[in-house]
């Protein structure tokens, strides 16, 4: 995950705003029950959504 947030907001310089999950930062946020790396579709049943620190779902 660091690989594909962090160090891309940092060498873009935004890290201060985006690229880790912190206090006063943006975030676009998906939540699922169980590990998708093992099975991918559980992406298509969404439990949370966090767009630009706002709750949707």
């Amino acid at each position: 995950m660091r690989a594909a947030t962090y160090w891309p907001a940092l060498w873009m310089g935004v890290a201060d705003e985006v690229g880790t999950i912190t206090p006063g930062k943006y975030a676009d946020i998906i939540a699922v029950d169980g590990d998708v790396l093992r099975y991918i579709s559980l992406l298509q049943d969404v439990d949370l959504v966090i767009k630009h620190g706002k709750r949707y779902k």
